[in-house]
């Protein structure tokens, strides 16, 4: 009965983060074979997205299980070239149960612009995404990234890549997928804004205001 169940919760998983990849696609959060989602499957066990496959096509079969190591315990592919950053994620947060990494194009635009992130804008962006960070550039698929990102990871669920993306945490696979989409969303309200001629955060009062507000009314 044991074995049906985690058998019955690993499909279920599976399932839920093709289905994240697929959205990601279609919100154009990533192309071609950009991007990796992972989620903890257990104690020492992560699923992964397989590297160099398009995340929009991705079926439950093709994801990888890998253990803490990165070793690959499950699975035909390659674990994504990110494997790295993502487990050094896990590692740093115990509470974060997914992890989506995206190449929002509006965000990025914002560290090659050399521009602030685009933190406290409007509401949704102070309940959603905390406060966003900015890692400095480090070579994709090395260990510099984990390395750039350490400082900021017990801090902070949404963190810019400065001109490659973004990686966020959350406690689930829709949570995490929710804060890249909104992430670029609130991106666009920042290029809007200084198109229009001001980008001004919500004062901190106001931040703070919201916030209390959140936590004491049912997100629907």
């Amino acid at each position: 009965m044991a074995r049906s169940t985690r058998t019955a919760k690993e499909q279920a998983l599976r399932e839920e983060l093709v289905a994240v990849c697929r959205r990601l696609w279609e919100r154009d959060l990533i192309g071609a074979a950009e991007g990796n989602v992972s989620a903890r499957l257990g104690p020492d066990r992560f699923l992964v997205t397989p590297a160099g496959v398009g995340k929009g096509s991705l079926r439950p079969a093709d994801l990888v299980v890998v253990d803490g190591a990165g070793a690959v315990v499950k699975g035909r592919g390659r674990a994504s070239s990110e494997l790295r950053m993502h487990l050094a994620a896990y590692a740093a947060r115990p509470d974060a149960a997914a992890l989506v990494h995206a190449h929002p194009l509006t965000a990025v635009a914002l560290t090659v612009a050399g521009l602030p992130p685009p933190n406290h804008l409007v509401p949704e962006a102070s309940v959603t995404l905390g406060e966003v960070a900015v890692a400095p550039f480090a070579t994709p698929g090395t260990e510099e990234l984990p390395r750039a990102l350490a400082p900021l990871l017990p801090r902070h669920d949404v963190i810019l890549l400065a001109r490659h993306g973004a990686l966020a945490l959350g406690a689930s696979l829709a949570e995490a997928c929710d804060r890249m989409e909104t992430l670029e969303r609130v991106a666009r309200v920042a290029l809007l804004a200084r198109l229009a001629g001001r980008c001004e955060p919500l004062p901190a009062e106001a931040v703070a205001r919201v916030v209390a507000a959140a936590r004491a009314t049912p997100r629907v």
